[in-house]
């Protein structure tokens, strides 16, 4: 609907409010959400279509007012004093409604569908044709809140020279800088972002939900602090949720199992606004081909806006939502052709060596076989399921699998992160990094990254859990499972810049040729024989306080990724289904993963 009249005057005389303002007040600038990096290319700009506050109401959720006050309790006192108009349309809640034709455009132009995108691989039509069967299903998975225990939260305040700091919690500190500036329409390097140590994000913090409006508000009261926290049904309603999708399949399938044909259509209802837009409908294309082989394959998606709350980044960015289609549809197909369904996925899994042939990656491992392997036999699937053959009464038993495929990082799409290592006077190190820790072990798997690079131990490195975008490397944020991939890459060239510095200044002191040398538990060593020659923190005292040759270590790096990672498991679970009540309870469930390098054991065990 649209905002008619709106009265604050009551709200404005309440004592203890500070401040009121409405979509009137606010700078008439849209600017995008999402935490995507920012595009040299306009084509390639994720979309500007929200504002702080709106006249424009498009979904229950959209801000038309903020009220600043002394306490919380007065705030909620004022805003129900607030007297609004308005005019109100008929809600949009399907996408069958958003495309009917006569439906209100929730953005003018648009015809209600922020974007359509399709792939076309080989001669699908022959490809079809030469199927013995051509099965076809279609699917629907919901929509989710990710529920991390804080809620959405910042604060804002402006330094004596009239710049803006925001405390945040977010996935993505240099992003949200970028969106502030452009909602104020100021120069990004006037604002400051500062990410405290949090837990809990799950692609939610991934967007820029409240920091602009937050920002905003501490520059109409002279540079005050002032908080913005949403509550639990706030959250709910007006940050983030995983995108719905409808899935529609069609498959065409040899006798012997061999699928020749695949073709898949998805829909999604993304809200009221664009946010992460149509990317995470087109990921969940790009992962229903790095699965399975074909000779030819087509997909295409459609989102479209409804009047719902905003969708956006969670959790496997639309993989979780295509897998499940996909492995339902497969099992179905299996079943129907009489074969047992591992044995249709291991003939037409995708083989190390293969090449996206869009987007140019390979899979250089691949380790989906020894999981399927390895989860048969955790949970006993041949001698089960011949017990389960003849069985009777109200509860059955049953045995299920799927398999998937992930990516680590976003390549090709931009990667970049950064890292910055400091020597101190003992020989351990500070590091820096822009990516941010949110409850994942981030900052403890790049220091076990940082200190093997060098050749320290664990513990003689510093790493700082707070981002600063003036002080911070730049990175785009913790997204994507990107961070001990493309941070942590950066942060093993920081290491080993750092471990070549301690090398020179040692070959300086000793004469000992560079490749004699190496760094070793904390102590610079004979690469042939492990023999000390000097502890790092004599060397880095040297680099301190040499008085002809003093320059502290130091590495402050960039690492632009041009590649990306492909990893593969299986999940095997049996259960028990009550028939007449319907009720499912988990028996057994083993998730085993081709998981590469895992640099930290303890965090991958749980």
């Amino acid at each position: 609907g649209w905002v008619k009249s709106i009265d604050v005057s009551k709200a404005r005389a309440l004592p203890g409010v500070e401040l009121v303002v409405t979509y009137e007040d606010v700078p008439k600038i849209p600017f995008p959400t999402a935490g995507h990096p920012w595009s040299l290319d306009p084509e390639r700009q994720d979309v500007a279509d929200r504002l702080m506050l709106t006249q424009r109401i498009r979904f229950y959720g959209d801000e038309i007012a903020a009220v600043v006050a002394v306490d919380e309790l007065t705030a909620k006192k004022a805003l129900e004093l607030i007297e609004v108009e308005y005019e109100e349309y008929e809600p949009i809640l399907t996408v069958e409604d958003a495309l009917k034709e006569g439906a209100t455009e929730l953005h003018e132009g648009t015809g209600n569908i922020l974007k359509e995108t399709e792939y076309s691989l080989g001669d699908l039509e022959a490809a079809f044709a030469k199927a013995d069967y051509i099965f076809e299903d279609e699917f629907t998975t919901s929509r989710v809140q990710h529920c991390h225990m804080e809620n959405q939260i910042s604060y804002a305040y402006q330094e004596s020279d009239g710049r803006i700091v925001v405390v945040a919690a977010t996935q993505i500190p240099h992003i949200t800088r970028r969106v502030i500036g452009q909602a104020l329409g100021i120069p990004w390097g006037k604002v400051k972002v500062i990410k405290p140590y949090i837990g809990g994000g799950f692609g939610n913090r991934q967007d820029v939900v409240q920091e602009p409006l937050n920002a905003f508000l501490a520059t109409k009261l002279g540079g005050r602090p002032v908080k913005l926290e949403y509550s639990r049904e706030e959250n709910f309603i007006a940050s983030r949720s995983r995108h719905p999708i409808h899935f529609k399949f069609k498959t065409g399938v040899m006798k012997d199992g061999t699928i020749v044909a695949r073709e898949l259509e998805a829909v999604s209802p993304i809200g009221g606004y664009a946010a992460h837009g149509h990317g995470i409908v087109a990921n969940a294309g790009t992962k229903f081909r790095h699965l399975y082989s074909q000779e030819a394959i087509r997909y295409k998606g459609t989102t479209v806006y409804t009047t719902t709350p905003v969708t956006g980044a969670m959790r496997g960015y639309g993989i979780p939502q295509v897998k499940y289609a996909l492995e339902c549809h497969l099992e179905d197909i299996a079943r129907s052709i009489g074969m047992d369904p591992i044995a249709f996925r291991e003939k037409n899994l995708v083989k190390e060596g293969w090449l996206d042939p869009i987007s140019g990656n390979r899979v250089n491992s691949n380790g989906i076989l020894e999981c399927i392997k390895k989860g048969k036999e955790l949970i006993r699937w041949d001698e089960k399921k011949a017990m389960m053959e003849e069985q009777t009464g109200p509860k059955r038993r049953g045995l299920g699998m799927a398999c998937f495929s992930y990516n680590s990082g976003t390549y090709p799409l931009f990667e970049i992160a950064g890292a910055r290592i400091v020597m101190n006077q003992d020989g351990s190190v500070q590091l820096q990094v822009g990516a941010t820790e949110i409850g994942q072990g981030a900052d403890t798997v790049l220091g076990q990254i940082a200190a093997e690079a060098i050749g320290i131990p664990f513990d003689m490195v510093h790493i700082i859990s707070t981002q600063d975008t003036d002080v911070s490397p730049f990175d785009t944020g913790a997204y994507a499972s990107r961070e001990t991939y493309v941070s942590g890459l950066a942060v093993k060239k920081a290491g080993e810049e750092i471990k070549a510095k301690l090398l020179e200044r040692v070959h300086w002191l000793t004469d000992i040729p560079l490749s004699a040398l190496d760094v070793v538990n904390g102590w610079v060593v004979w690469s042939h024989s492990g023999e000390r020659i000097m502890s790092v923190e004599d060397v880095a005292m040297d680099s301190y306080y040499n008085e002809k040759t003093a320059a502290p270590i130091t590495a402050d790096v960039s690492n632009n990724c041009r590649t990306n990672s492909f990893s593969f498991g299986c999940t095997f679970v049996e259960v028990e289904v009550d028939l007449p009540l319907g009720t499912v309870e988990i028996l057994e469930i083993y998730n085993v993963h081709d998981a590469g390098t895992i640099v930290n054991r303890l965090l991958a065990e749980g």
